[in-house]
């Protein structure tokens, strides 16, 4: 279930030597559900609020690994080292990491009980079409040319993907408590209020990261507009960053209605 990208010796390292802190955020989502909007959407309230420093790798709103780091790929491309630089880096700030792990499958040994777990999830429908897209573009997932959508659907409905069954991913996070998770330390967004109700999701990660509404209505206008699909993908194509896909590429919707046909 894990993509030869990750190493498996780094999770593990990871688990035996992270511990989260106050100021941490994990973006806890399944594949193709609207990471890099949810990326996108901290780090500009983030942003707006004030709450990054000058030399932050996020501070000019890039929403790459080397801001917005996934610690497994880290770990796994760079060594620990390289992990543990970063969180060196910004200790005291905001930090945004993003995973796809199971909410009992964390990357850390010990989540400290302020960090907060941001999880995203969409439309099974729109998740599953989003990943049958982005395996056949991925250079590196191994995906037959001659894989149709109906084929992808039954692996998608059986879980037999990376990082397994979308649906078990979606209810251990609902369910968070089991786990061995307080359920207060968890955000749970849609996809597909983050692209059409905009303003009320701000509001929503407001609460959920400070405890209070921080942001004015001209600020939380202002990272609506950051996040827009085309604003996004337009911003990335300009200025990078340390952004690891072609956006031109992998930016292919952005859409809650989205059409099979749509490459």
């Amino acid at each position: 279930m894990i993509p030869a990208f990750i190493h498996p010796d780094a999770m593990q390292a990871l688990r035996e030597t992270w511990d989260t802190t106050e100021h941490d955020i994990l973006i806890c989502t399944h594949q193709k559900v609207g990471t890099h909007l949810t990326k996108k959407f901290i780090v500009e309230i983030l942003r707006e609020t004030g709450a990054l420093l000058a030399g932050h790798p996020a501070v000019e709103g890039d929403i790459g690994k080397g801001a917005v780091p996934w610690p497994e790929v880290t770990a796994s491309q760079h060594g620990m080292e390289a992990f543990f630089d970063f969180l060196e880096r910004t200790q005291g700030q905001p930090r945004v990491f993003y995973t796809h792990a199971n909410v009992d499958e964390l990357p850390v040994r010990r989540l400290h009980p302020k960090t907060k777990l941001v999880m995203t999830y969409r439309d099974p429908k729109g998740a599953a079409l989003s990943q049958f897209h982005f395996y056949k573009k991925h250079p590196t997932l191994g995906v037959s040319p001659d894989l149709t959508l109906d084929q992808f659907v039954d692996l998608f409905l059986e879980g037999d993907l990376y990082f397994g069954d979308y649906h078990q991913h979606v209810r251990a996070y609902f369910d968070s408590g089991r786990h061995g998770v307080c359920p207060d330390q968890v955000c749970i967004l849609r996809y597909e209020d983050l692209v059409e109700h905009k303003v009320e999701a701000i509001r929503q990660l407001e609460q959920a990261l400070f405890g209070a509404e921080r942001l004015t209505d001209a600020q939380r206008n202002a990272v609506a507009a950051a996040t827009a699909f085309k604003t996004m993908k337009q911003a990335i194509l300009k200025n990078p960053g340390t952004f690891h896909f072609n956006a031109e590429h992998f930016f292919r919707s952005g859409r809650t209605d989205d059409d099979p046909s749509v490459m």
